[in-house]
């Protein structure tokens, strides 16, 4: 018997290539190991279902972003009336990511509707970008790596930054303003040769900037480098390294080489000569998908409904 699930996971994205398989001509029927979908169908192999359990993923992200709460699909074929339990489902993912030292969590499986989509269905994503900037004051010699400076449990876990030199937070808080609402989004988009002439028009519902934290609590004479900053980012969807760049631009803002206005601008006149070549986009190691958010109806599995939909809606997530 064939039934649909849902699965919510975490993952650190810093061993894998990207979230997404490389697609082959062959098709989507192949394991790879270097990519968070791939090590979720290869540990569902382990279930014997009579189909190949291809993994829907809602959210795209580059290697070294992470996940604190994605979502994803699959189909599950197996003989008999009987399903697979879905906790029986979460049980087993796990027991082969943990055996194979793969950082990948599976936090609950459910069944859902067989016309369900993870990607589709989904109203809104929710990322954070965790950025530490050195203090005033506090200087680094030019020969000295950061990496001295970075507590160990920040590795990979937050962006970094000591040569900002009279970075202001109100000043990037102003232009973070103007990225709010409605927008073309193709200056903020990594040009696509395949599809140059795609639209990029995206929602970005809210952007909130609040004092972080390190990871740890417990005081370490090292955190009193930095300052942390907090960015949280939430809309439907987002174009492909919207939100690395929105951020590179950003701190060109907080240290001067832009004017929040210039953010504005960039908007207005939607094009990848709009984008500043000194810009860096901000690396993935500090961008977090913290959430899916899906109508708890959808949620609830319905016999009745038996047959794919598909919403035809362009829902690219920010594929880092």
């Amino acid at each position: 018997m064939k039934a649909r699930y849902l699965t919510f996971f975490s993952y650190i994205g810093t061993s894998f290539r990207s979230s997404e398989k490389i697609w082959l001509k062959e098709g989507r029927n192949y394991p790879d190991p270097e990519s968070v979908q791939g090590r979720m169908e290869i540990a569902l192999l382990r279930l014997r279902s009579l189909n190949y359990p291809n993994v829907v993923l809602s959210s795209r992200t580059d290697g070294g972003v992470h996940a604190l709460n994605s979502s994803a699909h699959f189909d599950l074929d197996r003989h008999g009336t009987e399903i697979y339990d879905p906790n029986y489902v979460t049980y087993s993912m796990n027991r082969v990511f943990n055996k194979n030292d793969c950082s990948i969590l599976v936090k609950k499986c459910l069944r859902v509707s067989d016309n369900f989509h993870a990607r589709f269905k989904a109203l809104s994503r929710t990322y954070l970008y965790r950025l530490a900037i050195l203090k005033e004051g506090v200087n680094i010699p030019e020969k000295e790596s950061i990496a001295s400076y970075i507590p160990i449990e920040e590795l990979n876990r937050c962006h970094f930054s000591c040569r900002l030199q009279g970075f202001d937070i109100e000043r990037f808080k102003a232009g973070a303003k103007y990225l709010e609402g409605y927008h073309d989004f193709s200056t903020f988009k990594r040009f696509d040769k395949l599809n140059p002439h795609k639209h990029n028009r995206r929602e970005l519902k809210s952007i909130i900037i609040t004092p972080g934290r390190p990871i740890t609590t417990t005081y370490h004479q090292e955190n009193s480098y930095f300052d942390y900053w907090d960015i949280e980012f939430k809309g439907r969807a987002f174009v492909h390294n919207q939100i690395r760049r929105m951020v590179g631009a950003l701190i060109s803002v907080g240290i001067g080489k832009l004017q929040p206005e210039d953010i504005k601008v960039m908007l207005q006149v939607p094009s990848k000569h709009s984008w500043y070549s000194f810009i860096q986009a901000g690396p993935p190691d500090g961008l977090y998908l913290c959430n899916v958010e899906y109508n708890p109806e959808d949620l609830i599995y319905n016999p009745d409904q038996t047959k794919d939909q598909d919403s035809g809606i362009d829902c690219d997530s920010d594929s880092e």
